[in-house]
């Protein structure tokens, strides 16, 4: 008996040292798992102005949580396709956003 309570304790100070179990309190043998979930993103709304026309508009995108409260700086902006315009947005997080202006005044933010 004391050579197998010996092993558990060895074995779980061991996954304990390579970062992979957590105990819940002290001398508590049970491990607990380790949680590593990301948090889920979150729709983040900004004002976009069409730099030909001056018409702003309002649109969302998707984000990771960490440019929840950010707002964006446009890079520039590329004539497209069918009259079309394309502007590039960056996050302080990182992130960049792409926003097209159809020449109907439509939206499309593609993440």
């Amino acid at each position: 008996m004391v050579k197998l309570f010996g092993f558990a304790v060895l074995t779980a100070s061991l996954f304990a040292a390579m970062g992979q179990v957590q105990f819940s309190q002290a001398g508590d043998c049970c491990p607990k798992p380790v949680c590593c979930v990301p948090p889920p993103p979150v729709e983040v709304s900004w004002c976009v102005e069409d730099p030909c026309t001056c018409c702003k508009y309002s649109v969302t995108a998707c984000l990771p949580c960490g440019c929840k409260c950010e707002t964006p700086c446009l890079v520039g902006w590329k004539p497209g396709i069918l009259g079309r315009k394309v502007l590039t947005y960056k996050f302080a997080c990182g992130e960049c956003v792409d926003v097209v202006i159809t020449k109907h005044g439509k939206t499309i933010v593609r993440d």
